[in-house]
């Protein structure tokens, strides 16, 4: 990345890129911030005692933090105050506008409400009979979400004051383990927003119960079990590889502990003998490669009693941390051999992309550029095959191998790959080939 001082243009471009596009609003919810007052101009949020105000009359949004008069201004400022430096602030930004966020409602109440009605009761939830978004906008069939994995699963939702029926927009629930549904979220065709002109994704989530998962039918005689960051992935996964002894989750949107909790309760209830593999079907972007380790470190750290991983992110770096317990020096040196090994085996050498992992007085840490990984070859194949094998070189040390990855060849996410296949008229191949290599590239 080249410096401020060589071409100022260019980040001024791209500071302002930031500040227009962000969804604010948007942006602190997925961080976790609550939304506790909202107005016609403004909305107030509460975190860890800060107070952010948003002024979203204006155009870019701008904000003030009631506990510090100094922060202030508009959203590139409050990404600035809380990043390391001012090139990892134009990072999170660029990708932070590349990122749809659920609409949230406020999480606190007035002392005097006035009797409203709740988005749950704005709307008339019932079984699915009208699949146009989920055929023309994510290109599944209807034989995918009639199937024995996702029948009854999905949902339409209408609005009380549409009599005739004529938006149908489709609801996708949250399930608890109790397998009673907690929550919605609801997904249309993007809108043109009256206030702006500007075009914008549909996306509604009625209530505040955010740590519940959607998941596919639980009663069957599940083989693995594959996870995802959008219930739109796990369809078309399935209608992709025609696997139906597959139990799917959806982290639905972002990840955290509460989540995470959830997600091993449902595969606690579906593989009791903790016998099945779990793939993971996150997106081939950064903030996919997030999903993996965080997920993995999860994962290591209920099975491990020896070994606590921990990942320090350094946005694009990565730091794997391997924390060991005392006098375990001598299977330090060895787990950091076998992952060096690994790596060093598959590609003939350690790629730029990742260092060698080093042994250090009671912990291993193994460091990882994941914006150079995705960067390398022209073939994305290269980079999803070198995560790949890191992944699996991790998830070795401690899991037994019963994590795996999952990720498209050509899309972005699952749902992409099935859109990219249908209009292209490729036939999928389910293994890597010379054939599907050569395919690829005629493609591109």
């Amino acid at each position: 990345m080249k410096s401020y001082s060589e071409d100022p243009g260019h980040y001024k471009a791209l500071i302002s890129k930031i500040n227009t596009e962000i969804d604010f609003p948007g942006y602190l919810g997925a961080v976790g911030y609550r939304l506790i007052k909202r107005s016609a101009g403004s909305s107030e949020f509460e975190k860890d005692g800060d107070r952010i105000v948003l002024q979203t009359k204006r155009i870019p949004v701008t904000y003030f933090n009631r506990s510090d008069s100094l922060d202030k201004g508009r959203f590139f400022t409050f990404l600035k105050r809380r990043s390391d430096n001012f090139y990892e602030a134009v990072r999170q930004g660029l990708d932070s506008i590349e990122r749809s966020y659920e609409i949230v409602g406020p999480t606190a109440v007035k002392k005097r409400p006035a009797p409203t009605q709740s988005l749950e009761e704005k709307y008339h939830i019932g079984p699915l009979s009208r699949w146009d978004y989920l055929i023309k906008e994510r290109s599944l069939d209807q034989a995918t979400f009639q199937s024995e994995a996702f029948k009854g699963r999905i949902f339409n939702a209408f609005h009380v004051n549409d009599n005739k029926g004529r938006i149908a927009n489709i609801a996708v629930p949250k399930y608890g383990v109790d397998g009673i549904v907690k929550n919605y979220t609801l997904y249309n065709r993007p809108y043109t927003d009256r206030r702006d002109g500007k075009t914008k994704k549909f996306r509604l989530f009625l209530n505040e119960r955010y740590q519940y998962l959607f998941v596919s039918n639980p009663d069957i005689k599940a083989q693995k079990i594959v996870c995802f960051e959008s219930a739109f992935d796990a369809l078309a996964y399935h209608e992709l590889h025609k696997r139906p002894n597959c139990f799917y989750i959806s982290l639905s949107g972002h990840i955290d502990d509460r989540k995470l909790d959830q997600l091993f309760q449902w595969k606690a209830l579906v593989d009791p003998h903790d016998n099945l593999p779990l793939h993971l079907g996150f997106d081939s972007d950064m903030e996919g490669m997030r999903y993996d380790l965080r997920l993995l470190s999860a994962w290591m750290n209920r099975k491990s009693k020896d070994v606590f991983m921990e990942v320090v992110w350094k946005r694009p770096v990565a730091e794997i941390r391997l924390n060991y317990r005392s006098g375990q020096h001598g299977q330090m040196e060895r787990d950091s051999e076998r992952l060096n090994a690994r790596i060093a085996e598959r590609f003939q050498g350690h790629p730029q992309g990742m260092k060698k992992a080093l042994c250090f007085k009671d912990k291993v840490i193994w460091e990882m550029d994941l914006q150079r990984i995705l960067d390398m070859g022209d073939n994305t194949l290269i980079s999803r095959a070198y995560w790949k094998t890191a992944v699996h070189a991790l998830s070795g040390l401690c899991t037994g191998n019963k994590i795996h990855m999952a990720k498209p060849k050509m899309g972005k996410d699952w749902n992409d790959e099935l859109i990219l296949v249908k209009k292209k008229c490729v036939r999928w191949p389910r293994e890597k080939s010379k054939r599907w290599s050569k395919v690829l590239q005629e493609n591109k």
